[in-house]
């Protein structure tokens, strides 16, 4: 394999890109049990230190409830063949697609519903 075929394609680009989110918030996880073994130096974890640890494990939950597959655009996949094949259940009317050429499945949010799922996240 030649240098220029390791290098990730546009396709693994996207999906790390998307998956990144998850990836974070499992490293904020680690810092906060990390900060947890030190605070026993210190006389034990503080109502802080479990506080931490409890919005780190919250955004991982969030962030996995999330699709962390690349926008269809980016696989192959064409919008307007998707079928619709469940519901999320989050009471927003969210569907869950999948392709019926690769068999991907995807969670749509509808941002106009008042789904905040869908909407982009500050850093």
């Amino acid at each position: 394999m030649t240098p220029a075929e390791m290098d990730p394609t546009p396709v693994d680009l996207a999906a790390i890109d998307a998956e990144w989110p998850l990836i974070a918030a499992e490293l904020d996880v680690l810092d906060a049990e990390i900060s947890l073994f030190y605070a026993d130096d210190r006389g034990g974890p503080s109502p802080l230190d479990w506080r931490r640890l409890r919005r780190a494990e919250a955004r991982v939950t969030r962030a996995a409830t999330t699709a962390v597959r690349p926008p269809w655009h980016n696989d192959g996949c064409v919008p307007h063949r998707l079928a619709v094949v469940g519901r999320t259940g989050c009471g927003h009317d969210c569907e869950i697609v999948r392709c019926p050429c690769c068999g991907g499945e995807q969670v749509l949010h509808r941002t106009d519903s008042g789904c905040r799922a869908g909407l982009p996240r500050a850093v």
